[in-house]
């Protein structure tokens, strides 16, 4: 089976990677961490699907970068502040609190700003990896599995109290763990170029059986042995080796369903086709501004530990960042809070 050239599950995908980031902050509950083994990942790894090795000089990924998730950090930074001095003003000394730590970045940041760090960690991985591309692809590898092994190690000193935090954590705005993401950028570079050519030479029922499996399997074997999961924002890698290759497993286990079951499904329908590619492009506003709206749905008194309020959290704020994304998007603040060219009003043909 041969899929078009630009694969619309794949997009489905990166938005069910947005909703499971969404999902992650809305609350815990059981088995949430199989869910935080993977959602982190899956993230970057669909970054670096779409980062074409060579296909750009230096200085263009540090334009585009700038364009595409600096500047949106930036706005949304200053929207967010904003936000904090209006509900902190008759508390200065915690406004000013929030202010400073969520600029600073890094140990202890404003949940104002709370997945403020994806961004940028992104878009300065992005860079580094384009300039390392100008030695042998290894280096690029080593940098980023010797930097995943290192955070651990960091961890480890943390602990045993030889070091005080962790200085890929600490440093300002966590540019630190830029350095481990590469890898997963990497990950994501290698099965574009070799598990997609596999998988569209197979059937759509074969290829979505194999992604359940990929799904399924590892994480059963990760609830069994009780494997850690990745909380990349504290420096927090989980096993070396363990807990990276069954994130990597379960993506390959999504990108397969997405690519083959998902995409066909989506194809059938003109307005989904548009719908989500609307939608794949509200990315950088759902990641800043869905704090917000999970912070005032909690004010609100949506707060306890129950399983349907954490769904009405979820469903709450996944829906309201995307509604506000797409009408930025149609607005002249495209461009400085998502990124992306201003779009047309979305238009809905109902047939006779």
């Amino acid at each position: 089976m041969k899929t078009p050239q630009r694969n619309i599950g794949i997009d489905a995908l990166r938005l069910f990677s947005i909703a499971m980031v969404v999902l992650g902050h809305s609350g815990s509950f059981e088995c949430s961490t199989l869910l935080s083994i993977w959602r982190m990942p899956l993230f970057f790894i669909l970054s670096g699907f779409f980062f074409v090795p060579y296909g750009r000089s230096l200085r263009f990924e540090l334009s585009r970068r700038w364009e595409t998730l600096v500047i949106p950090y930036l706005a949304w930074s200053v929207v967010i502040s904003l936000v904090v001095i209006i509900v902190k003003w008759s508390e200065p000394t915690d406004m000013l609190h929030h202010l400073f730590t969520g600029w600073r970045g890094g140990t202890g940041r404003s949940i104002f700003w709370m997945s403020a760090w994806f961004l940028l960690s992104l878009a300065i991985s992005a860079v580094m990896l384009r300039y390392l591309e100008r030695f042998p692809r290894w280096i690029a590898w080593v940098v980023g599995a010797a930097s995943i092994l290192t955070s651990r190690l960091f961890v480890y000193l943390d602990r045993a109290d030889i070091l005080d935090g962790n200085p890929f954590v600490d440093v300002p705005l966590r540019l630190g763990i830029s350095l481990p993401i590469i890898f997963y950028l990497l990950i994501g570079q290698e099965i574009r170029t070799r598990v997609m050519p596999a998988i569209e030479e197979l059937s759509v029922v074969r290829v979505s059986s194999i992604g359940i499996v990929l799904i399924v399997g590892p994480l059963a074997l990760a609830k069994h042995f009780s494997v850690p999961a990745h909380y990349m924002h504290a420096g927090l890698f989980g096993w070396p080796i363990v807990t990276p290759m069954i994130a990597i497993t379960v993506t390959i286990g999504f990108i397969m369903i997405f690519a083959t079951g998902v995409n066909r499904v989506i194809h059938a329908s003109e307005f989904l086709n548009r719908l989500i590619g609307r939608l794949v492009r509200t990315g950088s506003t759902v990641v800043m501004f869905h704090g917000l709206v999970l912070l005032f749905v909690h004010h609100l008194g949506l707060n306890s530990s129950s399983l349907s309020d954490l769904l009405v959290r979820f469903g709450i704020t996944l829906t309201t960042a995307f509604a506000v994304g797409l009408l930025i998007n149609m607005s002249p603040a495209a461009r400085v809070l998502s990124g992306v060219p201003r779009e047309r009003p979305l238009r809905v043909t109902i047939a006779a």
